[in-house]
């Protein structure tokens, strides 16, 4: 009787600490598994993750020798155009053109970027003073106005010819 009783102790206490060691291997088990699928649903997101949109780069040349070279970031027309440039310095200038950059879509400010490089060219007042005088020039308009300087500037070219 003293072994039967000893074996059922022996299998009672078996049994009981094989369960407690069960819940904690099912519950490393179930840790595991959630850190998996967290960091898979981590992985997901930061493979779904869209790319914040970029702001206008800025040039590594300096303005005071190169007209800034930007692109339009906004999707649907915006009101860039209407903005006043402030030419009064070339960082200034710069400045000006990030702004517009940023409320005008990329064909919108190809235009203002097509009508500076002209004017930046053809335009007697940046021939002797460089770009400074360009801008000092330019300070107080629009970007539809310097588009019509250009355009005014290129029409007189072409009834010259």
């Amino acid at each position: 009787m003293k072994k039967t009783f000893s074996i059922l102790s022996v299998l009672v206490l078996a049994v009981a600490c094989g369960q407690s060691e069960e819940p904690a291997v099912e519950a490393e088990t179930e840790a595991a598994q959630e850190q998996s699928t967290d960091s898979d649903r981590e992985i997901r997101r930061s493979a779904e993750r869209e790319e914040p949109a970029e702001l206008p780069r800025r040039d590594q040349v300096d303005p005071e020798k190169k007209i800034p070279r930007m692109e339009g970031e906004a999707e649907e027309e915006g009101y860039g155009l209407t903005m006043v440039v402030d030419g009064s310095s070339p960082q200034a200038f710069q400045e000006s053109l990030e702004l517009i950059a940023m409320d005008t879509t990329s064909s919108q400010y190809q235009q203002l970027d097509a009508a500076l490089r002209y004017l930046g060219t053809y335009d007697s007042s940046a021939w002797g003073g460089g770009m400074s005088a360009l801008y000092k020039s330019l300070d107080g308009m629009t970007g539809e106005e310097i588009i019509q300087r250009a355009q005014e500037m290129r029409q007189e070219r072409r009834n010259r010819q």
